[in-house]
């Protein structure tokens, strides 16, 4: 599988000379589903934002890049030092989000949320709005809500609608940030299949950062565990490619040195994270 990022000697952070995380080296395939875990504090997120050109945690790089469609590969840590509305372009081309707190504009009905970054993607409105009411049915949405405001509607209702606002807007990655967090475990799981189903169908790739090791174990193509290492105010987070697990079939998950099934997995995250 063709790398769409390609990571080599990074650290992130938020002061000059304290980075939160450290990764030697790290490739990301195509079209698959990537589930970032650690511990809190180590950085899972600090990544997301250099990624997802949302906010330069980019302390050192020797190559943090982008392999996009057309085969130009993009140097993302070089991208930071242009023009705001050179990198506002590129995450427009190439990105869409869902976070935790879901980031719903509150004076816009729930179809206006949803439909309105397709749009500004260039997507026609009878095209953009079909999606929608399709991945409503899909989430448990009843149509009606499509015109209510958002004040008029549950927090995991918002949720899903989120969702489904990142997956109709075109992308070549989603990065989700705790995306299920305010979600029920069945909830959460279908929300997954959805997405998951999406990227197959699409030939598109997630990366979401999470705490959820059962969803990792039971959705993800990739699982990148963050393990914390050093003492105290030096105390780290570290992607190490030792550590790096990808799933072989429906059952069982293989690192470089042993093959785990989905219990032996579940276990095998939680001491390397703890």
């Amino acid at each position: 599988m063709t790398p769409i990022l390609n990571i080599e000697d990074l650290k992130c952070g938020y002061i000059a000379g304290s980075p939160v995380l450290d990764i030697p080296a790290l490739s990301i395939p195509s079209g698959e589903l990537v589930f970032v875990v650690g511990a809190s504090g180590g950085g899972k997120s600090t990544l997301l934002e250099a990624l997802g050109l949302m906010n330069n945690t980019i302390l050192e790089a020797s190559n943090v890049s982008f392999q996009s469609p057309d085969e130009n590969r993009v140097a993302l840590d070089k991208l930071w030092d242009a023009a705001d509305v050179e990198i506002d372009s590129f995450r427009k081309r190439h990105y869409s989000f869902i976070f935790q707190k879901t980031n719903l504009m509150p004076n816009f009905t729930c179809g206006e949320n949803m439909v309105l970054p397709a749009l500004f993607k260039g997507q026609s409105y009878e095209n953009v709005r079909e999606k929608v009411f399709d991945y409503m049915a899909k989430l448990g949405l009843d149509s009606a809500i499509f015109n209510k405001k958002i004040s008029n509607i549950s927090g995991g209702q918002r949720q899903r609608l989120a969702f489904i606002r990142a997956m109709v807007a075109d992308f070549t990655i989603l990065f989700g940030d705790e995306p299920t967090g305010n979600l029920d475990p069945g909830t959460a799981r279908t929300v997954m299949t959805v997405l998951k189903s999406h990227l197959k169908t699409h030939g598109k790739t997630g990366i979401v950062v999470s705490h959820d090791i059962g969803l990792a174990t039971e959705f993800a193509d990739m699982v990148i565990p963050i393990t914390m290492h050093g003492k105290g105010e030096e105390r780290i987070g570290v992607v190490k490619n030792e550590n790096l697990l990808y799933r072989k079939n429906e059952e069982s998950w293989a690192d470089k040195h042993s093959i785990y099934d989905k219990a032996k997995m579940e276990n095998h995250l939680k001491q390397l994270i703890s």
